[in-house]
């Protein structure tokens, strides 16, 4: 069975890094919801802790939603309101880097068979978390790091060390030797 290979964009993908493409960050609409120092944001439609003006009713075409990083009002780039209180708002960490940077999991193949895959993806098409390759329990195997050096086998990521039709891992709970993983092209 050949594996189910997603061809979405990165933002469909991993929504929180739907970049933003001008210097203010106005146009961004991704889930980022924390600030550059790790705090929670308020949602926009809330007014505590922080009663503010900044609401779908006055910037319609903000994209204020839940409490998503947001810049409505023309600042220096995406920012929220604090939801514990401590500081009344703080900038954003907005990306504009390449996909695989912000997430290693899509680091996509650029080959048929995958076998030039190196993301962070630890899961098969039917959602079973992947054994690691340095580990012979619950499965024995010779894919190791040994005899095939080349072949990025770190931690349980999906690998294609032997030249299958795709990325694969054998899988953790034993239920199946091994699957497909779901792989970004």
């Amino acid at each position: 069975e050949y594996c189910d290979v997603p061809t979405s964009s990165c933002s469909e993908l991993a929504p929180e890094y739907k970049c933003s493409g001008t210097g203010n960050q106005a146009d961004y609409r991704g889930t980022i919801a924390r600030t550059v120092s790790g705090k929670t944001c308020q949602a926009w439609s809330s007014q505590t802790p922080w009663s503010h003006r900044r609401t779908t009713g006055n910037y319609p075409s903000s994209g204020l939603d839940a409490n998503y990083c947001r810049n409505p009002d023309g600042s220096l780039g995406a920012w929220c309101y604090v939801a514990d209180g401590s500081s009344r708002w703080e900038y954003c960490d907005v990306p504009t880097s390449s996909c695989s940077e912000l997430a290693p999991e899509y680091k996509c193949s650029g080959t048929g068979n995958q076998a030039d895959y190196r993301g962070t993806i630890a899961r098969t098409v039917s959602g079973k978390t992947c054994q690691a390759w340095s580990s012979q329990t619950p499965w024995s195997h010779r894919r190791t790091t040994g005899n095939y050096p080349s072949s990025g086998l770190d931690a349980n990521y999906c690998r294609n060390p032997d030249g299958s039709l795709g990325a694969w891992c054998y899988v953790a709970d034993g239920s199946s030797r091994w699957e497909y993983c779901d792989v970004p092209t």
